[in-house]
């Protein structure tokens, strides 16, 4: 069972929560700004995601730390240490290591691939003991210099196993329309309250059962 079926997961909003890296950008980064420049946090805040949305996630620069430390003007702040500080907020769903363990004892190929730079990434497969459930684990911003966005990035990565491979996360557009546009079976989790594909589902469990099935 599993054999020549390759499972690609994202991570952030699939098997963590939003919770660390919102910490990083929401917090992290406008406490540095609103220090820096002397401003109220309110301010601050509003001033990044301001920036942020100017820039978009489809955007590379949307996820290098460096980058917004330039852009406002932190080069001297380091980029791993201000990540590494948010790292107790990291946390797994609870379906997650039931899941992954089951998949990979039953022979499937289990990949992580996910839009979150490296620093974000090492850091929270680290602590959340992931690494020895996946063959690969791609930072396709890092790594590859693409973003999910692109149908070229599920194109490169079919180019990277062989036989099948299906795709879940929690992003409409780039693990569910895109991969989908790209020839991959994609399906949509939804965790938390954010427009949904038809058919989404609710937890890994449910994904794991079709999987089973294919």
């Amino acid at each position: 069972m599993g054999r020549g079926l390759s499972i690609s997961f994202d991570l952030d909003g699939t098997l963590t929560s939003n919770r660390f890296v919102d910490s990083v950008w929401l917090y992290g980064l406008p406490g540095l700004v609103a220090e820096r420049q002397k401003i109220d946090f309110p301010a601050a805040q509003t001033m990044c995601i301001q920036a942020y949305s100017g820039v978009g996630d489809g955007s590379l620069l949307w996820y290098r730390l460096p980058y917004w430390l330039e852009y406002f003007d932190l080069r001297d702040m380091d980029s791993k240490r201000l990540v590494s500080r948010y790292a107790s907020h990291i946390e797994l769903y609870d379906d997650v290591i039931p899941v992954l363990k089951g998949l990979k004892d039953e022979g499937f190929d289990l990949i992580l691939f996910s839009n979150a730079a490296r620093d974000f990434l090492d850091l929270e497969v680290s602590e959340s003991g992931l690494e020895p459930f996946f063959s690969r684990i791609i930072s396709v911003s890092d790594d590859w210099g693409m973003v999910k966005a692109e149908a070229a990035a599920y194109a490169k990565l079919r180019n990277t196993v062989s036989g099948n491979i299906v795709h879940i996360g929690d992003h409409k557009r780039f693990d569910y329309e895109v991969p989908m546009s790209a020839g991959i079976t994609a399906y949509h989790i939804c965790r938390d309250k954010q427009p949904a594909a038809n058919g989404c589902l609710h937890t890994l469990h449910q994904f794991a059962e079709i999987v089973r099935l294919l």
